[in-house]
């Protein structure tokens, strides 16, 4: 399998989640802009933060735009799982957005914000979705990955036309760039054609499913579509260990 990034093998992306790359022949294609439809519980936070571990031990810079968490919270979150990324950050190889805080600055205690450092502070004033078409767009002389935490908010705060339009640069720009791109996305929480539409104008499109069986709880992968890729025709169970998502290597009678 050529992992040469020169693309004279047929090179595929590693996400850094082994028994996903296995089932995608080595990865995803570059350029790929994939969106991960998840019901609540299935951990695709989880999945998100081995994504960008993956890419920096595959020593790709990474960017990871947050409207829904905390950002110390996601770099507490990955280090439970030994994925460790404060010399990376330090080093300039991850960079976080912080989409979050500035949108409850104005209801958050002069205690607090008087300890914000005036960068963010200044992000108040600043529209979350020219925000992120700022950082999709930002020019990048290495390889790179990026992680979209979520397309949710932006679903419930601006009309779809828009979000449409912004979904499309992020593709554009990492089809020209040869960038990895996850969208993240709460199945479940939004109209079914609009999750269709969602699902239309991306690459690759990986939903994860939870169910009851008995007193167990099941969690699921589908690979409904991938660029390059014969879709999948079954669902892949995986468990969530301290090693953070791991795909079974067997399929299950049922």
């Amino acid at each position: 399998m050529d992992y040469s990034f020169d693309g004279t093998g047929g090179y595929k992306v590693p996400t850094g989640i082994v028994g996903l790359d296995v089932q995608l022949g080595g990865g995803v294609p570059p350029g790929s802009t994939i969106l991960i439809l998840a019901e609540p519980g299935t951990s695709m936070d989880i999945f998100a933060h081995q994504f960008v571990y993956g890419g920096l031990v595959n020593n790709e810079e990474v960017y990871y735009y947050s409207s829904e968490h905390p950002i110390p919270e996601i770099i507490s979150e990955m280090a439970d799982f030994r994925w460790d990324v404060q010399e990376y950050i330090d080093n300039e190889k991850l960079n976080f957005i912080d989409a979050y805080a500035p949108r409850f600055y104005n209801i958050l205690p002069t205690e607090i914000t008087d300890k914000l450092p005036a960068k963010d502070f200044l992000r108040q004033s600043i529209d979350p979705l020219n925000l992120l078409k700022g950082t999709v767009t930002e020019q990048r002389s290495d390889r790179y990955r990026g992680v979209i935490d979520s397309i949710s908010y932006f679903l419930r705060s601006y009309e779809l036309n828009s979000v449409v339009e912004t979904i499309e640069i992020i593709s554009s720009v990492g089809k020209a760039t040869g960038a990895v791109q996850l969208i993240l996305m709460t199945s479940g929480m939004h109209d079914s054609s609009v999750e269709n539409i969602m699902k239309s104008i991306c690459d690759g499109v990986i939903e994860f499913r939870m169910k009851e069986r008995g007193s167990e709880i099941e969690r699921s992968i589908l690979i409904r579509k991938m660029r390059g890729m014969i879709p999948m025709d079954r669902t892949i169970s995986y468990n969530i260990t301290r090693k953070g998502i791991e795909l079974e290597t067997t399929t299950r009678v049922l």
